[in-house]
């Protein structure tokens, strides 16, 4: 059973304006819902429900549906709910405005390295998400990321084979394949999977969006048959990525990452598992932990001076052009993030205070240190949207941005300073630990 153009659903609550494709389980179609927004609705499609196994594709298709809308992630296409029309269970879904990755390789060229990385990135705590809620994902490839138009957004969609997992338990699995995308292990029924299974597809993503290619087959590679590494087709692609693919495409599930987070630090990149972020209470403040930081803060830490809460910068040298920015906790020390990681020490002699900045309650600064260490202490430095000046900034002040970063060429690579959810997490925590 097709749905034609204007048909209603759930008594008028969606309009079909159109399918939008069909797959080897699913069809997909665009509607509207009664406030004239754009929606998308997935069911099985009519291949599958002539099968005499179709109660049993309708009960997977209703238990993944429950279990996707679990995986919440900026990165994952939204589900908006499960109805059932005409006893088909569907998936009604947020509609993304724009290309899809492969489109844009096939009309725009190859990617930047950095974009293409950003785009990975993106798409890594996406997948890690999916993980983490016991899912693979098992199509992933440039069609099944969309491009929000008009934005730096990779959203990853089509999830209708996703499939639960036990990490390396042999299991019967429905064979659905993207040839060039797919480990060799999808191409046996009772093989072992895990999320090196998707770490293939991530990697031999990335393959083709910095190269324009599509891998060379896994079942083709198994035989003999060799992989040309993506810097012989396009030298401009540094060491670390051309690397960094080729181990992720390793034809052996055992020889590649793991994890995705495993992956992507291959690439100097760390998943930031943001949808399991557990936010922290004030307690934090007077915790009790023996964590080596804390009880730094907490020997050197004088919430009644007037010369804590402040924020201060400094100069390795007088030539330099980078200024280093930290937060006092006492008259005698203070605190930060850098590229050595959190450190508590002693306030730099040539420190001097910042001027033109309007400062937050001092005891909420220094509450706020704490609750920053406890969200972000495995937060990568650096390229991910981290510096100093961001962090300080973002305790003492609530601001989001970094002044001197974006004046760096590696701008672009870290959202010009600032992590975007850095905020939205701080905000959060702070407002659970009842700072405002």
């Amino acid at each position: 059973m097709v749905w034609k153009t204007g048909q209603q659903l759930q008594c008028g609550k969606y309009t079909i304006e159109t399918e939008l494709g069909e797959g080897g389980f699913g069809i997909t179609y665009r509607a509207r819902d009664n406030n004239g927004r754009y929606i998308v609705i997935k069911t099985l499609n009519d291949q599958v429900q002539r099968r005499p196994d179709f109660t049993r594709f309708q009960q997977d298709f209703l238990n993944e549906a429950i279990k996707l809308a679990k995986c919440s992630h900026p990165h994952i296409v939204q589900i908006d709910e499960v109805i059932q029309e005409d006893n088909l269970w569907c998936i009604v879904m947020e509609y993304i405005d724009g290309d899809n990755l492969a489109y844009r390789v096939e009309n725009q060229g190859i990617l930047p390295e950095a974009e293409a990385l950003r785009y990975i990135q993106q798409i890594g705590e996406a997948l890690t998400v999916v993980h983490n809620n016991g899912l693979l994902h098992r199509d992933v490839k440039p069609q099944n990321i969309m491009l929000r138009a008009d934005k730096s957004e990779a959203v990853l969609i089509d999830f209708g084979i996703a499939r639960e997992f036990s990490q390396n338990l042999t299991q019967t699995h429905t064979q659905m394949l993207a040839d060039g995308f797919s480990p060799i292990e999808q191409y046996d029924k009772r093989a072992k999977r895990g999320a090196f299974t998707d770490v293939y597809a991530l990697a031999a993503t990335l393959y083709c969006l910095v190269t324009g290619e599509v891998p060379t087959m896994a079942p083709i590679r198994a035989i003999g048959a060799p992989l040309e590494e993506p810097k012989i087709i396009n030298p401009g692609i540094s060491d670390r990525v051309n690397q960094a693919i080729l181990k992720g495409m390793e034809v052996k599930p055992e020889n590649r990452p793991q994890s995705i987070e495993e992956w992507l630090s291959l690439l100097n990149i760390q998943s930031l598992q943001s949808a399991n972020v557990n936010f922290p209470t004030i307690k934090i403040v007077n915790s009790t932990s023996t964590d080596r930081i804390i009880k730094e803060f907490t020997a050197h830490v004088d919430y009644d001076s007037p010369n804590a809460g402040l924020l201060i910068h400094h100069k390795d040298h007088r030539k330099s052009s980078t200024l280093h920015y930290h937060i006092t906790i006492s008259k005698t020390h203070a605190f930060n993030f850098g590229g050595n990681g959190f450190a508590v020490f002693p306030i730099p002699h040539q420190a001097q205070r910042t001027q033109h900045v309007i400062l937050l309650d001092r005891k909420k600064v220094l509450a706020r240190c704490l609750i920053a260490y406890e969200l972000f202490k495995d937060w990568h430095y650096g390229v991910l949207g981290w510096n100093c000046e961001h962090f300080a900034r973002l305790v003492t002040t609530g601001e989001a941005i970094s002044y001197q970063v974006k004046e760096s060429p590696l701008a672009f690579l870290n959202h010009n300073g600032y992590h975007p959810l850095a905020k939205q997490i701080m905000d959060k925590a702070c407002n659970t630990a009842k700072l405002y």
